[in-house]
């Protein structure tokens, strides 16, 4: 299996074939959903990462940097949309790396700020991303969320999808297309945070989804590399 590229690149000079490139890995891993709305979602995004085997396009993340105020806070939230990833790659660190750079950009100039990456998920996978790469995330299975950790996803979910949002679970009610039953089953996966995420998003198949944030703070930022480290060479401890 060949090794996976990363390319980050301005949403304005992602080309006609990318876009469709895009979509085709999106359509395979989504059902119920149109490519008016997937254009509709890569408009508002300020960055695509593409990811490619050679010329081919396997998959991609969607994101957007916004600065704002929270409760008398200044943060500044990296927002993650649509994340897939061709099945036969996954656990290449090609998208990891690409990630790390963006949100550390992101850190590195606003260093005043709180930064966060704020994503939603209605599969485990995307969850996991999170729980395995940041030492400081919420919703998580061994930790009540704290109030302001609660107040800052509620506030970045209704700023983004308004009154979709079920605040007391965290979870998106209105669902805008849902994976396709095969490409992440729950089915005899036997893993705590997993277990968690499908307590905390019991609708996820039906394609409601559950809001995060993870913290971009010293831990993350010196840690990540380490976790990368320990993957590639397949040392015992690596990140899942």
């Amino acid at each position: 299996m060949a090794r996976l590229t990363a390319h980050t690149l301005p949403i304005a000079r992602v080309s006609a074939p990318e876009r469709d490139a895009m979509w085709a890995v999106f359509e395979r891993h989504y059902e119920d959903v149109t490519r008016a709305r997937f254009d509709a979602d890569l408009a508002e995004k300020d960055h695509v990462i593409l990811l490619r085997d050679g010329p081919a396009v396997r998959g991609f993340s969607t994101v957007c940097v916004r600065p704002m105020e929270v409760d008398g806070r200044s943060i500044v939230s990296v927002y993650s949309g649509d994340t897939v990833l061709d099945d036969g790659y996954r656990g290449q660190t090609a998208l990891h790396r690409a990630f790390f750079w963006y949100v550390l950009a992101a850190r590195l100039r606003h260093p005043s700020r709180l930064v966060v990456w704020f994503l939603i998920s209605k599969g485990y996978k995307t969850y996991l991303l999170l729980a395995r790469n940041f030492p400081t995330f919420w919703p998580r299975r061994d930790a009540e969320t704290p109030a302001w950790a609660r107040t800052l996803v509620t506030t970045l979910a209704r700023e983004r999808f308004g009154d979709a949002l079920d605040e007391a679970a965290l979870v998106l009610r209105v669902a805008h297309g849902r994976l396709r039953r095969a490409v992440a089953p729950l089915d005899g996966l036997d893993d705590p945070d997993i277990r968690y995420f499908a307590t905390a998003n019991p609708n996820h198949a039906d394609g409601e989804e559950l809001c995060c944030i993870g913290v971009v703070d010293a831990a993350f930022v010196f840690g990540f590399p380490v976790r990368v480290l320990r993957k590639l060479l397949r040392l015992p401890g690596a990140a899942r």
